[in-house]
């Protein structure tokens, strides 16, 4: 990819991606949904590559919603194996293009196996600082918003904060995406 004619002022800071229609790109070409996860790893691979080189700090990949949980088991079983296997075979890139890596969603949620290749990912990436690259897994705005507003419910019966001061950055305070840089 020639990147070379970009002017990297007029970049953002952050850029945030859905991912969504590889399995339905597989199905339109005859393919098992399957394929289309797997190549969209080949996309996910350069897009990060790209926005590290153009110098984009923090790059942030919706990339398993709570609602995904309602596939198939064989589809979700699939995705949790890609999601390892790409830690696994990703992890050098991550460090020759000093990348960062970090999560948020309910990561609880997820299959043992894939938080821990998760989290040694993130501790092995965590002095990485040209790019930061954030996985949404086991996300989803609705369980991010219960969450926050069950945090918050707990500070005030404990006498933690007041229900007066309750304001959006308290709100903020208490949203996995606390830690990602505001527009």
């Amino acid at each position: 990819m020639d990147l070379k004619n970009i002017n990297t002022n007029a970049l953002p800071k952050h850029v945030a991606i859905i991912m969504d229609g590889n399995g339905r790109w597989a199905k339109q070409k005859g393919f098992l949904r399957a394929v289309g996860h797997e190549n969209g790893t080949k996309a996910v691979r350069q897009t990060v590559e790209a926005a590290a080189e153009l110098g984009i700090e923090n790059l942030t990949l919706y990339a398993f919603s709570t609602e995904n949980w309602n596939r198939p088991k064989l589809e979700v079983d699939t995705l949790m194996r890609l999601l390892v296997s790409s830690l696994k075979k990703e992890i050098k890139t991550l460090h020759e293009n000093n990348i960062k890596l970090k999560a948020i969603g309910n990561l609880e949620t997820l299959p043992k196996k894939v938080l821990k290749e998760l989290t040694e990912v993130i501790e092995s990436t965590k002095s990485n600082n040209r790019t930061t690259l954030t996985l949404a897994l086991s996300y989803g705005s609705r369980a991010e918003m219960i969450n926050a507003f069950k945090e918050i419910s707990v500070k005030v019966k404990n006498n933690i904060i007041s229900a007066e001061n309750i304001d959006e950055s308290i709100i903020n305070e208490h949203l996995y995406t606390q830690n990602l840089p505001r527009c």
